[in-house]
């Protein structure tokens, strides 16, 4: 017996009778979204040529390379048509970091407040915070404010808020003579 015999016969009514490879229709495409939008999440206008464009929604909290999915909006050959794979990178804050489903955020904190405790407000992402300081905090200090973060698209569970204190110093050029001299002495 031929080797050749049992795989044709097999196999070979498929390929003659007109079987084709599937044709991939899907487009795939790479866009770029702000950390808020990531965050918050959005609507965006996608323009895949000059006269072919559709709205995009955005989840909150998705992550840098995750893929969405725009169903029937790919390439068309008879009566089927592919997908719109858009592959989501998300460009960097200069206020926010994100690990996991936690922010973190700096925010500057005066010396006279740090030293002797206050209240800041602070905005959010959502929303203005009032935030309680309390006496002798440290440069680099964190406050968790929970669920103030991002929201976990599988448990749909919100992740915190680190606000970490960056303690700003006066300029000895705006103190009184007197100020200067007494934290000189005091000081260790």
């Amino acid at each position: 017996m031929a080797l050749g015999g049992g795989f044709g016969s097999a196999f070979g009514a498929n390929f003659a009778g007109g079987f084709s490879p599937r044709v991939d229709l899907d487009i795939q495409v790479d866009i770029q979204i702000s950390f808020k939008e990531a965050v918050l999440g959005g609507k965006r206008e996608v323009q895949l040529s000059h006269d072919d464009s559709f709205d995009l929604k955005i989840p909150a909290g998705i992550k840098e390379g995750e893929v969405l999915r725009a169903r029937g909006r790919g390439h068309q050959q008879g009566g089927m048509r592919g997908d719109v794979l858009l592959r989501v990178h998300v460009l960097e804050d200069n206020e926010y970091t994100r690990e996991g489903d936690d922010l973190i955020k700096s925010f500057d904190v005066p010396l006279k407040i740090a030293l002797f405790g206050g209240k800041m407000e602070v905005q959010t992402l959502y929303k203005e915070v009032s935030l309680k300081i309390p006496p002798n905090t440290k440069n680099a200090q964190k406050f968790r404010l929970k669920e103030l973060g991002v929201k976990n698209r599988k448990s749909n569970g919100m992740g915190d808020l680190y606000l970490k204190a960056n303690v700003v110093l006066p300029h000895t050029d705006h103190m009184s003579a007197q100020c200067k001299q007494v934290l000189q002495e005091q000081l260790p």
